[in-house]
């Protein structure tokens, strides 16, 4: 589009939470290569910034440094809140402020949080470009910014169909399983661990997987029997020096292969 100098700003645990909501597994290298074409394209990309909590995914700042870019750590609230649209904010003003030289910004949030932001940077002649998940950016940024870019059509992503809640008469023990490798793969998409305390009161509120805290955790175990899941313990954060179980899916393990799989499968045209 141009030889303007290009800078990029990305709320990663903004993108982060939109990955529960497609079939397919992203990679942060998938979302480093999405950002870095377009920033391309749009003319000389000079540098990419990703806001992130990177104690909580430290493996991701790795990936995102050895590439070139930068990784800002955020932490995130004790109890898991997000903290990283403040500080973004703060930086892209400082950097329009800093180098009048930098014509364009693209910003990986589309949260109305970030209008503040963007409308200082119209205020010193800057372009601004939006890449990030369609449904999730808010209507005045299309009418604000130069241009605005959904993130899963360059990813090629194909989104979850909504369903109704089966009903746990309706669903057999292979049904069920492949109904819980589901959720899990949804839930570590959008979270960086997944609590087995907190994944047994989630089942408990959908009533598919049991009626009482009894019968789920009688599930689980039979699930966790069943070895495609993965357990560890991290610290808890509520009671230091304590720790908490963790679960994670096994994903070359063909039980998960196959649920996943048939998910994709259901979710064509």
């Amino acid at each position: 589009m141009g030889n303007d100098i290009v800078m990029a700003h990305i709320d990663y645990e903004n993108i982060r939470w939109g990955f529960r909501d497609y079939v397919e597994w992203v990679s942060i290298e998938m979302i480093i290569d999405a950002f870095e074409d377009l920033g391309n394209e749009l003319g000389e990309l000079r540098q990419m910034f990703f806001y992130g909590d990177w104690t909580r995914r430290p493996d991701d700042s790795r990936v995102i440094e050895r590439r070139g870019f930068r990784a800002v750590n955020v932490l995130s609230k004790t109890y898991g809140g997000d903290r990283s649209d403040i500080k973004m904010s703060f930086d892209i003003y400082d950097q329009v402020k800093r180098e009048p030289e930098i014509k364009t910004l693209l910003i990986g949030a589309g949260d109305a949080d970030y209008k503040e932001a963007v409308l200082r940077c119209r205020e010193n002649g800057k372009k601004i470009y939006i890449l990030s998940w369609g449904s999730s950016i808010a209507r005045e940024l299309f009418s604000m910014t130069h241009g605005v870019y959904p993130l899963e059509g360059r990813l090629g992503l194909t989104r979850r169909a909504p369903k109704a809640l089966p009903t746990p008469e309706s669903l057999d023990e292979l049904s069920k399983r492949c109904s819980f490798i589901r959720k899990l793969d949804s839930l570590e998409k959008a979270l960086p661990h997944v609590v087995l305390n907190y994944l047994t009161n989630l089942l408990l509120k959908e009533k598919i997987y049991g009626e009482t805290a009894f019968e789920v955790s009688d599930f689980l175990k039979v699930e966790r029997s069943k070895k495609y899941l993965n357990e560890y313990t991290i610290p808890n954060a509520k009671i230091p020096g304590k720790e908490v179980v963790c679960v994670k899916l096994k994903r070359d393990d063909q039980m998960v292969v196959d649920a996943l799989k048939a998910e994709k499968e259901e979710t064509k045209p």
